[in-house]
């Protein structure tokens, strides 16, 4: 499978996995009341903010797969348009 294939896997698999813990996390937060032990609360906190950290990493790691490949090709083409200006 190419780069881009598996990284695109990997991602989709990823946003896969969000969803379903970020369900689970707000079920827990919706629970939380002015009582609510403290530990608890910074272990709420603590996995939602492992959680966005895992998805936005996968995220970056995609976007600039992304734009690598935009920039080879937007490079080629103007290497191509320098070579045909050069010609005439």
């Amino acid at each position: 499978m190419d780069e881009t294939r598996q990284l695109l896997k990997i991602f989709g698999i990823a946003v896969t996995d969000f969803k379903a813990e970020a369900k689970k996390l707000q079920a827990t937060a919706d629970q939380l009341a002015s009582d609510t032990d403290k530990a608890e609360i910074t272990k709420l906190l603590k996995d939602v903010t492992e959680l966005c950290n895992e998805l936005n990493g996968r995220w970056l790691e995609t976007t600039r797969h992304i734009f690598a490949l935009n920039n080879q090709l937007l490079s080629r083409c103007a290497d191509a348009a320098a070579r045909a200006e050069a010609a005439t």
